[in-house]
């Protein structure tokens, strides 16, 4: 039991949004240490694959047990599950997806040609057209994890994983979650010796001279790494025709359905994500046509999309996202969600509407979860920390409790094999149906 605390940064303006970034060396959120090129026309940017992919390796199936009930206990279960796992081996050969890593930046580029389109399509309704034989009304999609390579993100995808393969399982045959996919920013593209475990899919994060142009914004390289896989053919590669982009600080405790249709995704509402008359001047600035209300309450993740939608978003994605944070004023007021900002006024640039779904909690020390809460929602997203004092009431807010569960305490190191279990009283705690 001892926890061993390496950062305890806390922020909160009473919006409840998401806490800052982990420390990492002066990257950010991910860790990463670069920057983008500089923002190009954002109007009409595309991707177009340069090169087909081998298929990505199917998930081994996972146990199939469900997962517990109390929001404490649940986090600390999952961590304890990744403290557990024996280390890995160094590096093997990369996958076949990884061996095109370290390539150039993305810029700009045409459609895909209408034959290719038409070919890959064929392919994959080909190759999934046992599923839907054999599950009629089956939509499968694809589990998307994006990432970088430091230990703080490679114990929580190892987490994520092990309870993507749980719910996979547990949904059975014609459940809608397919293969999986750890798409990976890491330093050139190298491999981080997890791929052995899961699935994984190399690109470069941006380097050190180019992240620092943008603030050391390193969150930026999520769109980065979505539009390098993109442009290396990876969505062709995959023979689902949907992908659920998840975070790695997703545990998944039922499973997942495709919420999605071929032209409307599905995503989570933030409550801090609401845009109003006062955000029109950037909207004018960035997006010209946009109006406030035009634009979601949507991030990246948790999302559920069409291949060709997210292809065709990507691009924009990134671009509004560099703009935005070169300019003073957006930089000020979208802060460290910026980068979800860029995502939804993309969407809504290019007319993409999302249907809203209450697919995720996020819970604090205050939420009020109850016993048998993961019944009413797919996701739990351990990003707030969970803070109590030992009698079981909540610390208090941007305070530390005396009994804490906060994925920034593991910054640089694992966390411990076996973690106190919640006091009596809390969520998951004695008495509360926990440990």
């Amino acid at each position: 039991g001892e926890r061993t605390i390496l950062s305890a940064e806390r922020k909160g303006d009473g919006a409840r949004p998401r806490p800052p970034p982990p420390p990492s060396k002066a990257a950010g959120a991910w860790g990463c240490d670069a920057a983008p090129p500089p923002p190009s026309r954002l109007a009409a940017a595309r991707q177009t694959p340069s090169s087909r992919l081998g298929s990505t390796p199917a998930a081994s199936a996972p146990p199939s047990a469900p997962p517990s009930g109390a929001a404490a206990a649940t986090a600390a279960d999952a961590s304890s599950a990744a403290a557990s796992a024996e280390a890995m081996p160094s590096a093997t050969a990369a996958s076949t997806a990884a061996s095109a890593a370290a390539g150039s930046e993305p810029a700009a580029a045409s459609e895909p040609s209408a034959a290719a389109a038409s070919a890959a399509a064929t392919t994959a309704a080909a190759a999934s057209k046992s599923d839907a034989d054999d599950c009629p009304g089956r939509v499968p999609f694809h589990g998307l994890l994006t990432c970088q390579g430091s230990v703080y993100q490679q114990w929580q995808a190892r987490i994520m994983y092990f309870h993507w393969k749980k719910q996979a399982a547990a949904a059975g045959p014609c459940g809608d979650m397919g293969g999986f996919t750890r798409l990976v920013a890491s330093e050139g593209g190298k491999p981080d010796g997890l791929e052995a475990e899961m699935p994984s899919f190399f690109v470069r994060q941006y380097t050190t001279a180019e992240i620092a142009r943008y603030g050391h914004f390193g969150v930026l390289n999520r769109p980065f790494s979505v539009v390098q896989f993109a442009d290396r053919g990876g969505f062709e590669a995959l023979q689902e025709q949907f992908v659920y982009i998840a975070e790695t600080d997703h545990v998944l405790m039922r499973p997942l359905p495709n919420l999605a249709t071929p032209d409307k995704a599905a995503a989570f509402s933030f409550g801090y994500m609401h845009c109003g008359s006062s955000h029109q001047p950037l909207l004018d600035k960035f997006a010209p046509g946009v109006t406030y209300s035009d634009v979601q309450p949507v991030g990246p993740s948790p999302l559920v999309v069409s291949k060709p939608v997210l292809r065709r978003l990507a691009p924009l994605w990134l671009n509004l996202s560099l703009a935005l944070k070169l300019d003073p004023v957006a930089d000020r007021r979208f802060g460290w969600v910026l980068e979800m900002w860029g995502y939804s006024i993309a969407a809504a640039s290019l007319g993409i509407r999302h249907s809203i779904k209450g697919m995720q909690i996020e819970p604090n020390a205050y939420a009020g979860t109850k016993d048998g809460f993961e019944k009413g929602y797919q996701i739990f997203h351990y990003t707030y920390g969970i803070e109590y004092r030992l009698n079981g009431s909540p610390q208090g807010f941007n305070t530390i409790g005396e009994w804490s569960l906060d994925k920034r305490h593991y910054g640089g190191a694992y966390p411990p094999r076996h973690m106190q279990p919640p006091p009596s009283g809390g969520p998951g705690g004695p008495g509360r149906g926990g440990a």
